[in-house]
């Protein structure tokens, strides 16, 4: 026991020994001077240096023209072609004061630099903290790499981790773009930016696309990047916003992820979803995740949901837009379902596929293929391709119907005036009195037929070629009695308002 109480004795001893030469500041050294002088100034010893003075502390060398040592205070005023080498980094300047017991150093000049093999931190003052290694300027700097040249008001340089943190007025040239920030992490050997507050990058090329985010980071050399907190992407012709993005510049590539809104301010469209994903150079992206495109009209807007939004581009920049499964369409006076769906800017028209069905005002329509043509960014025809019909309920068990091989509708301001029926034409209409009471009922025949309509409601059918027409008096027919071959009432399929369009109700028969 005795022999035990000693050791651990004599080992806290050796402890308290290391660990007291850990605290105790080392002394500078001198290595050599062109002349040295000894004097005393209100008792404190002061060696005066001249021509080729260095001196050195633990691994560090300190060059200069001529310096002050201040022998008790272990501290230094260096003056001329001051020069600090370390083990990590070199700094230089005109005048330097260090204090050997703290390790730092305040060094000044007309250019003062820190270098460490990587980037050049260039400033007026630097105070910079050998034990540490850690430097802060806070009148303006510069710090350039082989690719970058940052800026900003304030900055710390970590040489360790060779890692520069900037404040106020940063800003990073490039040869391809111009970023500002209030707030920047910058580390040299990955080259990668990390934006810690308010950011815009802006491209110095054709295309002069803006970039803004409150967060994230970009690295310089393989041009990826992350973008989050209110960002955006904006071109010529596009703005992506996303609650994060991700961006490969070199690839051209981008990806948003949740609340994704892109923007085509030429088509006046906007695409909405989930997750996004484009591919600028061979210009096609999708969207998906509760996918929806706003298509905006002048006082109105159109807005379409599909599982999954396409969009492409052919060389001469005419787009493309395609809708893929259950389609569902909503605006005022127009709803519509279908499979899929394309909209060619070309010839501003859109086409419905699979089992289509649309409605406009109290008017059903449907065929194997619908087209709809947009003229002025407003409808202006609608084409039913193959088995084209046409129904209106005229009350709660009669049914207004045409039906031809094909049809061709006019509108004027976005209202459908007139329908051309070729070939096959037949219809069902009814008529009422002055008293707005049902007072019989038309079935006519025809290969050709003009329909036209006022307020959703047929008003006039102008029988062209061959017709064949009967008037039944409403008395005759029981109700419900006539229907034409292929009528079907989907009034259960139409989406009544902007939600109803997220909900597939099933496809029509």
């Amino acid at each position: 026991m005795k022999n035990s109480g000693l050791l651990l004795f004599i080992l806290i001893l050796v402890f308290n020994a290391v660990a007291a030469q850990d605290t105790t500041p080392r002394q500078i050294e001198i290595v050599r001077a062109g002349s040295l002088e000894g004097v005393k100034e209100n008792g404190v010893e002061i060696r005066r240096l001249v021509n080729d003075v260095v001196f050195k502390q633990g691994d560090t060398y300190l060059y200069c023209d001529s310096a002050l040592f201040y022998v008790d205070d272990n501290s230094i005023d260096a003056y001329g072609s001051v020069r600090i080498e370390g083990p990590r980094a070199k700094l230089s300047g005109d005048f330097l004061h260090y204090e050997g017991n703290t390790e730092i150093a305040r060094i000044t000049g007309r250019t003062v630099k820190l270098t460490d093999d990587k980037a050049v931190l260039t400033t007026t003052e630097l105070d910079y903290d050998l034990k540490s290694e850690i430097g802060y300027y806070s009148n303006g700097g510069t710090v350039t790499d082989p690719d970058n040249v940052l800026t900003s008001k304030k900055g710390f340089y970590y040489t360790k981790e060779r890692t520069v943190y900037f404040r106020n007025n940063v800003q990073l040239k490039n040869a391809k773009y111009v970023m500002h920030s209030d707030t920047l992490k910058y580390s040299t050997p990955d080259a990668t930016a990390y934006f810690l507050g308010p950011c815009t990058i802006t491209s110095t090329g054709t295309d002069s696309s803006l970039i803004y985010c409150e967060f994230g980071w970009y690295n310089t050399r393989t041009e990826k990047s992350y973008f989050s907190k209110n960002a955006y992407i904006q071109s010529k012709e596009n703005f992506l916003r996303a609650d994060s993005l991700l961006y490969d510049r070199k690839l051209q590539v981008g990806k948003g992820f949740r609340n994704v809104t892109i923007t085509d301010t030429i088509q006046k469209l906007i695409i909405g979803g989930e997750y996004a994903w484009m591919n600028e150079k061979e210009s096609r992206s999708f969207v998906t995740g509760k996918a929806e495109l706003i298509k905006i009209f002048t006082g109105d807007s159109m807005f379409l949901h599909a599982d999954t939004l396409y969009a492409t581009s052919d060389s001469l920049k005419r787009k493309s837009f395609l809708a893929y499964k259950h389609v569902r369409i909503y605006k005022r006076d127009l709803q519509g379902q279908c499979d899929s769906l394309v909209y060619q800017t070309i010839d501003s028209t859109i086409h419905f596929y699979g089992l289509p069905v649309l409605w406009n005002d109290s008017n059903q329509l449907t065929g194997r293929h619908i087209r709809l043509q947009l003229a002025n960014n407003q409808l202006h025809r609608l084409y039913l391709d193959a088995d084209a019909f046409i129904a209106s309920r005229e009350d709660s068990l009669r049914y207004n119907q045409v039906r031809g091989k094909d049809m061709t509708g006019i509108f004027e301001e976005n209202v459908l005036r007139r329908i051309e029926v070729a070939g096959n034409g037949q219809t069902i209409y009814y008529i009422r009195n002055k008293k707005k009471l049902l007072s019989g009922v038309n079935r006519a025949d025809c290969s050709e037929m003009s329909i036209y309509t006022v307020e959703g409601k047929v008003q006039k059918i102008s029988l062209v070629k061959e017709p064949d027409a009967t008037l039944y008096p409403i008395k005759e027919v029981q109700p419900g009695e006539m229907k034409l071959k292929g009528f079907n009432w989907f009034e259960k399929l139409k989406p009544m308002n902007r939600q109803d369009i997220f909900t597939w109700p099933g496809a029509r028969e």
